[in-house]
């Protein structure tokens, strides 16, 4: 399966929250947020899709790293999991101004302003911090070159499993007649 071919996988009886496009929502938002309106924000690895005119942003999940022991509780018919997770994302910025994108995303994803976007989520995502930016080499079809900057963004996102559990609501039980002497004889 292709990340990003918004086929889900099939996960009988599970379903997870946040799933990945929830994240790539709520990081491009923030994205659109901090930087100037002509840039357009997409995610990486789409099949069959060019990418927009510079400048432009693509993101691509990197990473997922457990940060602690799964956590649990139960309800009347599901039961709930939380595992906390450190998400790497890769921000690849192409086009002019791309070294001034860059820059203001390295710095203000660790801002409070930033915490404070990502605290009225649905879910909990957290900015941790981010990598150095690196430029590399890009040219384009007709062999120029353009400005191309990345940057990794880490941060903590708990996701919560709800899988169904069989539970006894209720129980007949019948009383049997014995044959038995008590207390018994030894």
């Amino acid at each position: 399966m292709v990340q990003g071919s918004g086929n889900a996988a099939e996960q009988p009886g599970c379903i997870i929250t946040p799933g990945d496009g929830q994240v790539y929502g709520a990081v491009r938002n923030w994205l659109l947020s901090v930087l100037p309106l002509s840039v357009q924000v997409v995610q990486g690895q789409q099949n069959r899709v060019a990418p927009p005119p510079a400048p432009f942003v693509a993101m691509t999940l990197v990473e997922r790293t457990r940060l602690a022991t799964n956590g649990w509780t139960y309800t009347a018919t599901p039961r709930a999991v939380s595992e906390p997770a450190r998400l790497g994302m890769r921000l690849g910025l192409f086009g002019p101004g791309a070294g001034a994108c860059v820059q203001t995303i390295a710095a203000l994803w660790r801002d409070p302003l930033a915490a404070a976007f990502f605290a009225g989520l649905p879910f909990q995502l957290t900015p941790l911090d981010a990598a150095p930016p690196t430029q590399s080499g890009f040219t384009d079809g007709e062999h120029q070159y353009e400005e191309n900057w990345s940057v990794d963004l880490h941060m903590q996102v708990t996701f919560c499993l709800s899988i169904a559990q069989d539970f006894a609501t209720t129980l007949s039980a019948t009383a049997l007649c014995a044959d038995v002497v008590d207390p018994p004889e030894e």
